[in-house]
């Protein structure tokens, strides 16, 4: 990583020990005591030095073009226009989704920046059940074609996510802390949407990072449920804590599920008007199509989009010519079932269970299921033939199926439309949130736990495919 970074010599530098005396009796909840030992330090340090620079090295504002650069031949870009050949086309982390094949199908078709699956910091560290071998291969890395690779932990405590991005700085481009899942796991195990209204422990942990780990740090955020203006004097100290890149999720915590609602691309849009001079900023959601990603692009002035859902279900939709410009779009891209044949192909070299992913042949069956979501919504052969389906075997007999299925209906490519993406979103959508939420009035919403939204995912069995929806985690 020494191309994007310029070291700053004779600045103040925060104390090793201090990392490794919090994490000495690990592993410790996260805790107030750790975060005043953290910010402490570092204070002292800022006052030590009247411009309040930091000892670590400074990222300058175009490492993430840099970057991009260095890895343009390995991506699919020749057909990309004129304003998405130097942004970011980003695949989000996701929970038992973004494993090694789904990341290279994606960068087949035009992305050019992936993160990994989020991973719990404190598990990866104590390697509990195995879980590291699951998510990394800690003596080869991930292959030089899933390039650049942004490897996103989960946790709230300073020095186990120090812990946990020190066994991979090295293989990868960036650490991500996540700041953007509002499940009520997240909730209980104090990082996600919920370290955001933690201020005090979220800046700990990316002063720890920033002056522990080498490479770029990197924080996905969602808007804090208090409003626009809360939200970008957070993101502000993030920055100054050390962060290099911001990810901003233009939905608050609430809005999940069938709560979904629109994201809010003015929000994200002043959020890069007040710190893209600083940071690369990626804008996220509410991009189903290539119209709606350079829509996105156009209106925020962001320097790359983050897709997550869309992605999932049609991963060539980075690729210029997947769209006419029509609305409903015409397909010009491949068709569904050539992308779950060529991810079963990508699965073969590089199974999910060894290293990058974790979930096996779940992991699979969801990502068929995303891709052939509208066959299994009008048969129900396909849909008994695909829950039943445990070997690689089976499910290649199950997309000889689809193709036969296909062959009878007369299917066309040209035809063929979203499914699954657009399961929560509806015009109602805010309509319904405003009435649960009081206050909407004001555009703020309160955070008083009695107003806490319960998951969805506690009241509604898991699908078929040994997941429901509502275990993403963007």
């Amino acid at each position: 990583m020494a191309v994007y970074y310029e070291e700053k010599q004779h600045e103040p530098q925060i104390e090793t020990s201090v990392v490794q005396e919090a994490s000495n009796e690990y592993p410790p909840s996260p805790s107030t005591s750790c975060v005043e030992v953290v910010l402490e330090q570092f204070e002292a340090t800022g006052r030590s030095n009247k411009n309040h620079e930091r000892k670590k090295s400074i990222h300058r504002r175009d490492w993430l073009f840099q970057l991009l650069q260095k890895h343009a031949s390995t991506h699919s870009s020749s057909n990309r226009n004129d304003l998405l050949k130097h942004k970011a086309l980003v695949v989000a982390p996701m929970v038992d989704q973004s494993d090694l094949p789904f990341r290279l199908l994606c960068r087949r078709y035009g992305a050019n920046l992936c993160y990994t699956p989020m991973i719990h910091a404190r598990m990866f560290v104590n390697n509990e059940q195995g879980y590291q071998r699951k998510f990394w291969n800690a003596q080869e890395g991930t292959p030089d074609e899933d390039r650049p690779l942004i490897v996103q932990f989960a946790g709230g405590d300073p020095s186990i996510l120090v812990r946990a991005a020190k066994l991979v700085e090295h293989q990868c481009d960036a650490i991500d802390i996540n700041c953007g899942c509002p499940q009520s796991i997240a909730k209980r195990g104090k990082y996600g949407a919920f370290l955001l209204e933690q201020e005090e422990q979220l800046v700990a942990c990316v002063k720890a990072l920033s002056e522990g780990v080498r490479c770029p740090i990197t924080i996905k955020v969602r808007l804090l449920p208090s409003g626009v203006e809360d939200s970008i004097k957070l993101y502000l100290k993030l920055i100054d804590a050390g962060a290099s890149m911001l990810c901003i999720h233009g939905r608050h915590r609430f809005q999940k599920g069938r709560l979904t609602g629109a994201a809010d691309w003015n929000a994200i849009r002043q959020v890069v008007n007040a710190c893209g001079d600083r940071v690369p900023i990626i804008a996220n959601g509410s991009c189903a199509s290539l119209d709606d990603l350079e829509e996105c692009l156009r209106f925020t002035g962001a320097d790359g989009a983050m897709l997550s859902e869309a992605v999932l279900e049609y991963p060539p939709v980075f690729f210029v010519g997947n769209s006419l410009g029509e609305r409903p779009s015409c397909r010009t891209g491949p068709g569904r079932l050539q992308i779950a044949r060529e991810y079963m192909e990508l699965c073969n070299r590089y199974p999910p269970n060894r290293g990058g992913q974790g979930s096996g042949t779940k992991c699979v069956k969801m990502h068929l299921h995303r891709f052939l979501h509208a066959d299994l919504q009008s048969s129900t052969e396909l849909r008994d033939m695909a829950c039943l389906a445990q070997t690689e075997e089976e499910m290649y007999e199950f997309l000889e199926k689809v193709h036969d299925y296909h062959q009878q209906i007369g299917h066309k490519v040209e035809h063929e439309e979203l499914s699954w993406y657009f399961r929560y979103r509806n015009p109602d959508a805010r309509c319904l949130e405003s009435s649960i939420l009081p206050d909407n009035s004001s555009n703020k919403l309160p955070t008083d736990t009695k107003f806490e939204l319960a998951d969805e995912g506690a009241t509604f069995a898991s699908c078929l495919f040994g997941t429901n929806d509502d275990d993403a985690c963007y």
